[in-house]
């Protein structure tokens, strides 16, 4: 007789295993009969999921006295409910063990051969072999979630096994209070980014209404196929939406991270930007908001949506957001005035990336982006403000291509037929009918932002009144460094004689242990983020003093001492900022005095930053010089200046311990002299108010702050011109946010 195999499909529930009673069946056609009785037995597995350890429910059509199986373990006693089986009926779960030696190859994560052995009432014995297949076809291409070294995508450049996210123990940990496993169920997501395809068949059932009267041109709106039609880049919302949480166990496609998750997909358009954010803050239980979108050179001030981000802090919904993918921008002549092959020569950052209120914001989580190498992409952008990093892969494979290129992320794709449009996937070899709603080439800090969305998804889903502060803390001690990663090494960038001043230079202090023993670098945050750690960490912070104690909002303290910058030299291009006389900025009379603040966020008010004409440059001069209503190439001319002279801006912060953060390092563009008033105000009247221009570090996290006269924080610029110093000393000031040592 044949063994029969059974694999699921998309409208299959349940594995059949024949066993013969007495013989032992090998391979795709069994073996022959070696006993007398001919009695066959039925075992049927039901409803499970091996990656996730969802157990099996496995039942035969005989009495049995026993059963055992060569991988999985067998139970009367479901592992997650307790629920006691019936009569003939098991619970059988394949241990993670399977999945974290990284020993599995393709084809066997895809699918494997369970031998389980039975004993009838009788005594008899028999044997079986049966194959259980991946629940949900693609998971298995999904490197971010389990990295095996899986190539299905034809790259040069295959990924390294155990780059992942470490996703797999978290699915299996169980809520034991609540009888479930983490998958993301009653969490609430909004996505905020181009219209996701609400009705593709991975995410149709994911989508949740919140029921907002007048939202119907921003919520749920959909993606058309004309809209696709017009720009293949449409399906970006629905990339995103798909890795945080496409719907898990339903044989179709791969998973989301929080595969059981809500979510709510508003559209992006910054000239509604409020009006979303308002939304946001009306939704009921909404925990987290994913921005995988930015503005590139294009500062400007949002004091509205400044408070809305802080509304949205206070009520613990998290904001995660991307950094962005300009490090190697290498803009050409079509680019100028942003134009800048230096960064690219000397493998710095092209782009200073703390241009809009989201990206500025000192509790918006900013993440960076890794590869299935395990470095940082080689298009992530770094900064001082990045707190994470996720997994965005590179661009993955095209056909007849002779780069070196390695895999991007495999998620949702638009739900219609990808020969209607102009389909990005056409040129891979990955491409075939069976993946035609999917893609295999999404990449980007927009894919690496919702890797972090679903597993704080996840942490949500284990500890629901878990405050911002708290998944900060937990991120920032969870998340693996280059200490257990050696692949994210860092050297410090530096030169002994930097070509545009000609004096030591460093472009980057790689890693660096803060006071408070914390480690950050400008390239991957506090680390690479870990799934299973980051959970862990949520289940156990009521017994962590540092984590239970970030459950209220924190105090701020804001420098009261007037004209903190002084000229450090007499070149009056260099200046350093010293802080202290810290206040209460509702409460002037409420001084920090004799307290220690351990710092939970830290931002530096610096729109005071003003050119005058003398420099080490020609430009310095156009720079300087105010703008013509009637002189449109003067006006050119004079913006191009002021981004050559940003471009050799720095701005670096110290903190007493002797920390360095590289705010705004050299070579970096930005335009900030363009586009940083509030809006409506008269751009061209030099008395016309400035708008507040707070930029963030993340490197100072838990130190402290305290007022000593011998140690203080200080702010240091480089510039190419002049400095306004009294301009400088009208705005400065160093902003604090944090609680009193105990």
């Amino acid at each position: 007789m044949n063994m029969k195999r059974f694999s699921l499909t998309r409208n299959t529930a349940a594995v059949t295993a024949v066993i013969l009673a007495g013989s032992l069946l090998t391979g795709c056609g069994g073996s022959r009969s070696g006993s007398s009785s001919g009695a066959n037995v039925v075992l049927e597995f039901r409803d499970g999921d091996y990656i996730t350890g969802k157990p099996y429910r496995v039942t035969a059509d005989r009495s049995l006295r026993d059963i055992s199986c060569e991988y999985g373990v067998i139970s009367k006693v479901h592992p997650v409910t307790a629920e006691a089986a019936g009569e003939n009926e098991w619970f059988y779960v394949l241990p993670e063990e399977y999945f974290s030696s990284y020993d599995l190859d393709y084809d066997r994560e895809k699918a494997y051969t369970e031998s389980c052995r039975v004993t009838l009432t009788d005594g008899t014995a028999a044997e079986t072999e049966t194959e259980l297949a991946i629940t949900d076809p693609l998971t298995a291409d999904q490197w971010h979630l389990c990295n095996i070294g899986q190539n299905p995508y034809g790259v040069t450049q295959a990924p390294v096994r155990g780059i992942d996210l470490n996703v797999i123990p978290a699915w299996r940990t169980i809520l034991e209070g609540r009888k479930e496993q983490l998958d993301g169920s009653g969490v609430l997501v909004a996505v905020h980014d181009i219209p996701a395809d609400i009705n593709h068949e991975d995410l149709r059932e994911r989508i949740f209404d919140p029921g907002i009267p007048g939202s119907g041109d921003l919520i749920n709106t959909g993606l058309s196929l004309e809209d696709l039609k017009e720009s293949p880049a449409a399906i970006h919302g629905t990339g995103v939406a798909g890795i945080i949480a496409a719907s898990g166990m339903n044989g179709l496609g791969g998973r989301g991270i929080a595969f059981r998750a809500s979510m709510v997909s508003i559209k992006l358009d910054l000239a509604a930007e409020a009006r979303s954010l308002g939304y946001m803050l009306r939704m009921p239980g909404l925990s987290i908001v994913n921005a995988s979108w930015g503005r590139d050179l294009e500062t400007f001030s949002q004091p509205e949506q400044e408070d809305l981000y802080e509304a949205l802090y206070e009520r613990n919904i998290a904001v995660i957001h991307a950094q962005g993918n300009e490090f190697l921008a290498g803009y050409d002549e079509n680019r100028k005035p942003y134009s800048s092959s230096i960064c690219t020569e000397l493998q710095l950052d092209c782009e200073f990336k703390q241009t809009t209120q989201i990206s500025r914001d000192p509790f918006v989580i900013n993440v960076g982006s890794l590869n299935s190498l395990g470095v940082k992409s080689s298009y992530g952008s770094t900064g001082a403000n990045l707190w994470v990093t996720g997994f965005g892969g590179e661009k993955g494979g095209k056909k007849d291509s002779d780069a070196e290129t390695s895999a991007a992320i495999v998620t949702t794709s638009g739900q219609y037929d990808p020969r209607d449009w102009n389909d990005p996937d056409a040129q891979t070899p990955w491409r075939s009918p069976d993946n035609w709603y999917y893609t295999n080439v999404m990449n980007g800090t927009s894919s690496a932002t919702p890797t972090v969305s679903g597993a704080v998804a996840l942490a949500y889903q284990a500890m629901p009144d878990m405050t911002v502060s708290q998944l900060r803390y937990l991120l920032a001690t969870t998340s693996r460094n280059d200490s257990v990663m050696p692949s994210l090494a860092l050297t410090v960038q530096e030169t002994a004689s930097d070509r545009s001043y000609g004096e030591p230079v460093v472009y980057d202090y790689g890693w660096q242990d803060n006071a408070a023993g914390f480690r950050f670098s400008s390239h991957y945050g506090f680390g690479v983020a870990d799934a299973a750690a980051l959970v862990k960490g949520a289940l156990d912070c009521g017994s962590d003093p540092v984590c239970a104690g970030l459950k209220e909002l924190p105090e701020v303290y804001v420098s009261g001492n007037s004209h903190p910058c002084v000229f450090t030299d007499d070149t009056e291009r260099n200046i350093t900022c010293t802080f202290s006389d810290f206040r209460d900025p509702e409460d002037p009379e409420s001084v920090l005095g004799s307290a220690s603040l351990v710092v939970d966020a830290i931002t530096y008010e610096v729109s005071g930053i003003t050119y005058l004409s003398e420099g080490i440059r020609d430009f310095c001069e156009l720079a300087a010089s105010p703008e013509d209503e009637d002189e449109t190439e003067h006006n050119r001319q004079r913006k191009q200046a002021v981004f050559d002279a940003n471009l050799l801006l720095q701005i670096l912060a110290e903190s007493p311990a002797g920390t360095k953060s590289l705010i705004k390092p050299l070579y970096a563009n930005w335009d900030f002299k363009s586009g940083f008033r509030i809006p409506g105000s008269d751009y061209s009247n030099p008395g016309s108010p400035l708008s507040p221009l707070r930029l963030a570090t993340s490197a100072f996290y838990r130190e402290i702050l305290k007022e000593d006269p011998e140690k203080h924080w200080t702010l240091s610029l480089k510039s190419p011109c002049r400095l306004d110093l009294d301009a400088l000393n009208s705005s400065m000031q160093l902003m604090v946010y944090g609680r009193k040592e105990q």
